[in-house]
């Protein structure tokens, strides 16, 4: 921010007033001395010029007759003139003929001769005027001038114009401290009406014009500003108050239906007592999974977290006192503490699901698998394929991407081939789109096929791999809700294939051609 934006607008306009009149006073005063200056170089050069003309006229006679005395005494003419400090006549072999030199001026050489002119050098000048008679010229008058005289005029008019300079200035500031206030009073006196405004949210409040032009137009804009805000402000009111009628009026009415609903309920003792169940089934089920989510990111998790701080205090400050049985323990106790914080989070995800709808969109799984199979990093030692063109199915995004994350990122993690390989697959019959997913893996008994599908069930043979046994259940879940069904085909030591349904819907659509893509 500049140093005009910090000042008042009262010194503003006091400094615009004032930068305004030096300004034109500077301008007028610097052209005075230009015109001053070179009128006063062509006065001296004219008054110089008359007096070298004077002793040409005079010195004829004496060049004729060779008589320098006579010439010398033309000279001493010019002693009238204080100025002058050199002078002197030359004849036809530009030697001196007379000399007139007060001061011992050094005399001009003949090879600055001029016949008929003039110039200024080294603060003097020079002029040369011809002596002719029946035009022949018969000699030459040279005069010489100091300059002195000059600057010192100069020098005093310079003294004038900045005394003027400093008169105007002093005058502008007072003019201009006196005059300001016929802008600058109704500006704050309009600052001041809209800080009462502000503050009291009285918009009854009006700003006094004492003046016309601008100022003026803006105040009554300002009054207009202030009319229109209160109109607005009673005509919220009012409205807030007629809603405020109608919502009693709603009201009642509703009362008045709950009554006779309620008269009718009573009436069908039956419906009511199911109803009654049914609501009350539906409220413990909601208040029970409200406490449970509470519970699991408040109640469990925070005890985690402050496990998991201490466990890493323990290592870090006690590092050099466990020996490697303490430190293995106190490792195995942060994969446990990890462990359960993934527990709790697989099962908010399945609470989850169900109750927190998403938009439904368009989704071409033929675009979206691919996303899917990048965003699992399957090593490079897994080929994924998908066998045939996927349909585009009306669905939860997210939703179906956890489908196939899920089921893809467990054939990953319990691959037990040095080379995986797993192939996607899509079916159809007159209402359904049929997915599979199938691997080379090492396969699951048959007792197991419904277990696997259970909240926190997992293999035994795998539990290596810190697994939560969530991911399965919430992707049955998500199959169910979106309504299909999902199920498992396998058989040890050589692979599994998970299967699930989508119902089909009219924005979906199925390419039937063929296409083998190997995705990773």
């Amino acid at each position: 921010m500049s140093f005009f934006d910090k000042i008042t607008i009262k010194q503003k306009l006091i400094a615009i007033t004032m930068l305004t009149c030096l300004a034109a006073l500077l301008l007028v005063g610097s052209g005075y001395m230009v015109w001053d200056w070179i009128d006063i170089h062509n006065e001296m050069v004219r008054h110089s010029s008359k007096y070298a003309e004077l002793i040409a006229d005079n010195c004829k006679a004496a060049l004729v007759f060779d008589d320098s005395q006579d010439a010398t005494d033309t000279l001493q003419a010019l002693q009238v003139e204080p100025s002058i400090v050199f002078g002197c006549i030359y004849d036809n072999n530009h030697e001196i003929f007379a000399l007139y030199n007060p001061d011992n001026t050094n005399v001009i050489r003949s090879s600055e001769f001029r016949v008929n002119g003039h110039y200024f050098s080294d603060g003097f000048l020079t002029i040369f005027r011809s002596v002719i008679l029946n035009e022949e010229v018969i000699g030459v008058v040279c005069i010489i001038s100091d300059l002195q005289p000059m600057y010192a005029m100069l020098k005093t008019n310079i003294l004038i114009i900045i005394g003027v300079l400093i008169l105007a200035s002093f005058a502008a500031y007072i003019i201009s401290s006196r005059l300001q206030r016929y802008i600058f009073r109704p500006i704050m006196e309009l600052a001041d009406t809209a800080k009462i405004v502000t503050e009291k949210k009285d918009y009854t409040i009006r700003a006094v014009s004492h003046t016309k032009g601008e100022i003026g137009m803006f105040i009554d804009t300002f009054n207009e500003m202030l009319k229109q805000i209160q109109q607005r402000d009673s005509a919220l009111v009012k409205a807030r108050d007629d809603l405020e009628e109608k919502v009693k009026l709603r009201t009642a009415d509703l009362t008045a239906a709950n009554e006779q609903l309620t008269k009718e309920i009573y009436g069908r003792e039956k419906v009511e007592a199911q109803q009654a169940k049914l609501l009350e089934t539906i409220e413990k089920t909601n208040e029970e999974l409200k406490d449970f989510a509470y519970i699991v990111s408040h109640d469990l998790k925070a005890p985690l977290r402050g496990i998991s701080t201490l466990t890493e205090w323990i290592v870090t400050d006690y590092a050099d006192k466990l020996d490697d049985d303490g430190k293995e323990q106190m490792s195995l106790l942060s994969a446990r503490v990890d462990r359960m914080h993934n527990l709790i989070e697989g099962v908010l995800q399945y609470s989850r699901v169900g109750r927190v709808e998403e938009q439904h969109v368009e989704v071409n799984l033929n675009e979206l698998v691919p996303e899917i199979i990048d965003m699992v990093s399957p090593p490079e030692n897994f080929v994924i394929t998908i066998e045939s063109k996927l349909p585009t199915v009306k669905c939860e995004r997210t939703r179906i991407m956890q489908v196939f994350q899920n089921l893809l990122s467990n054939a990953i993690k319990y691959m037990d081939k040095q080379e995986g390989r797993i192939k996607i697959n899509c079916s159809e019959d007159d209402k359904m789109f049929v997915f599979s997913v199938a691997d080379n893996g090492p396969g699951i008994e048959e007792k197991y096929f419904k277990k696997i599908f259970q909240l926190f069930q997992t293999l035994s043979a795998r539990d290596e791999f810190e697994s939560t046994g969530v991911g399965l259940s919430v992707t049955k879940k998500i199959v169910e809700i979106f309504g299909g069904r999902i199920w498992v085909e396998s058989e040890p030591g050589k692979g599994s294939t998970f299967f699930f349904t989508l119902p089909k819907q009219e924005t979906g659509v199925r390419n039937e051609d063929y296409e083998t893509n190997i995705v990773s």
